[in-house]
């Protein structure tokens, strides 16, 4: 029974993760927008102070591999993390993808009114995943279930 329950809660946390990179793939030249437009709030609110319009220039013309590592870290974080094989490098993946994109892409502090709301509430919602996730890496009997 342990080991069902193990494989179930494996499969929630790690779904979001694998369901999101396909969208990413299926909907790349939107996703590379999306992450060009983050790059512009955070430029936009900080201008002055620690970005500059190089580091800005640089960050956009390298969203499209900036998102294929996030694409790859989410892949082989989740599937490792699904199948129950090396759960804590799954683990370290996703967090390795996660804590930058929480940090980075739902910068709740620079909104207003009801993006505000939304972006705080899936701010919440990743850390409980990033909670999760560190129970993982550091729960030495998680190592391999399967088999």
């Amino acid at each position: 029974m342990r080991k069902v329950l193990l494989f179930i809660a494996r499969a929630l946390i790690s779904i979001i993760f694998l369901v999101a990179a396909a969208g990413k793939l299926m909907n790349w030249q939107e996703n590379v927008d999306s992450l060009v437009m983050v790059f512009a709030k955070w430029h936009m609110h900080l201008e002055g102070g620690i970005t500059s319009s190089d580091l800005n220039g640089f960050l956009v013309s390298s969203a499209p591999i900036l998102l294929g590592i996030a694409l790859f870290l989410e892949v082989v974080g989740g599937l490792l993390l699904f199948l129950g094989l090396k759960v804590r490098l799954g683990a370290l993946l996703l967090l390795l993808f996660l804590i930058p994109t929480t940090l980075i892409y739902h910068a709740f502090w620079f909104e207003i009114g009801p993006d505000l709301h939304r972006e705080f509430a899936t701010f919440l919602k990743n850390l409980a995943l990033i909670g999760g996730l560190l129970y993982i890496a550091a729960s030495p009997q998680l190592k391999r279930e399967v088999g």
